[in-house]
């Protein structure tokens, strides 16, 4: 009996748990914040916070070796941004052929042609979504960064 009535109070307590995570996580977030966004990003490498051309916040950071930025769009002064991409750049060009390429074998990161070969994922915060959401998001962009890499070596 005392067996059976400790294994019933371990269960409640991991269901507690479990609904306790899921509470904490249940915020939903509607647009970026830069100060979260920026705790995030110095999880899984270095960043700090700058600013672009156009004055709306912007995160520079490194993940694996693969310097990136975040940028913040649909701002309002700067501000209330609604959505974010991240984005890494090189001087040597990528072909639209080696940008299909890249296109057809990897889903999140998407490669561009042009004057340098342009790696960019985006992320709408449309209806909003979670923190553990975001930090997936990351993490992403983070295992992807490697691919860039061998890609570009390879190319």
């Amino acid at each position: 009996m005392r067996a059976t009535l400790s294994a019933f109070i371990a269960g409640l307590t991991l269901a507690g748990m479990v609904s306790l995570a899921r509470a904490e996580d249940s915020e939903i977030l509607q647009q970026p914040d830069p100060a979260a966004i920026l705790d995030i990003a110095k999880g899984f490498g270095s960043a700090r916070m700058d600013k672009d051309d156009n004055g709306d916040p912007m995160i520079s950071g490194r993940v694996e070796g693969v310097k990136y930025v975040i940028y913040f769009y649909g701002c309002e002064n700067h501000e209330n941004c609604q959505s974010l991409q991240f984005s890494t750049g090189y001087t040597d060009p990528l072909t639209a052929e080696q940008a299909n390429a890249w296109n057809s074998k990897y889903r999140w990161v998407k490669a561009y042609s042009g004057d340098g070969s342009n790696f960019k994922m985006d992320v709408s915060f449309a209806g909003g979504i979670t923190r553990a959401n975001l930090e997936e998001q990351f993490s992403n962009w983070d295992s992807m960064a490697g691919n860039i890499k061998d890609f570009l070596n390879d190319k």
